[in-house]
């Protein structure tokens, strides 16, 4: 029996150093997914297209070129016959309470503010905040124009690997005219893709474990079949006989 002992030690030796491997879990991230600049307006997923409107106009005026891009908040200025638009989205953290618990969530917030060539303010627009799963720590990226008022469309992607939050793109439209909120961010764009990923260390450990048991099992049922010599008629054992 010695032999199918030491050959199931060395068929579980792998298993278990999957097993040390997933301390950080089976799907721990280590790098980015997804693309910085996706969507855009010549690459995107047309099934993805919430609002087609909208995102043909996104195209039609060259996407997110002359925009900004950034981190936990990105802002533009865009001048307008004199007065100068400061758009700025940022993640905020909002504190909700459910009783007496207070739950601490990353929102997204835009905001607006109309200044005259001097930097005196002249008016604000602060749009609902919205929360996107409450992460933090996406790619912002903001652009706006003039066009009878402002059209704002800004994009906030999730692009870290992670089976918590899957890679998400979101690009919304927001705009300003007759100084009011004319359009409070309606989406026109949402994909999130799920990043292929290779089989769970806990997956072949699973594996490996239940066929170095069948293979113990096996070892050891040969192992009690295995014919034993028979009887000495004489007496004795075969060793004796013989000499």
């Amino acid at each position: 029996m010695r032999r199918p002992v030491i050959l199931a030690v060395l068929l579980l030796l792998p298993a278990f150093a999957s097993f040390g491997g997933a301390a950080d879990g089976p799907q721990r991230a280590s790098v980015a997914c997804g693309r910085a600049d996706y969507p855009s307006a010549t690459a995107y997923g047309p099934a993805s297209v919430v609002n087609e409107s909208l995102w043909q106009s996104f195209r039609n005026a060259g996407g997110f070129d002359g925009g900004g891009e950034g981190t936990g908040a990105v802002e533009v200025r865009v001048s307008d016959d004199g007065t100068i638009h400061v758009v700025t989205l940022e993640e905020v953290v909002v504190r909700a309470y459910t009783g007496g618990t207070a739950t601490d969530r990353t929102m997204l917030a835009l905001r607006v503010r109309d200044e005259d060539s001097g930097g005196r303010s002249l008016a604000s627009y602060n749009f609902t905040a919205l929360d996107l799963g409450g992460q933090s720590g996406g790619n912002l990226t903001l652009v706006a124009r003039p066009s009878a008022g402002l059209d704002v469309f800004w994009r906030w992607a999730y692009l870290p690997c992670s089976d918590t939050f899957v890679n998400a793109y979101y690009v919304f439209h927001a705009r300003i005219a007759g100084g009011r909120i004319a359009d409070e961010n309606t989406l026109a764009y949402f994909e999130a893709p799920r990043p292929s990923r290779s089989p769970p260390a806990d997956l072949i450990l699973l594996v490996t474990a239940g066929f170095a048991v069948t293979v113990i099992f096996l070892l050891a049922r040969r192992a009690l079949k295995r014919p034993r010599d028979p009887p000495d008629p004489a007496g004795g054992s075969k060793t004796q006989r013989f000499k």
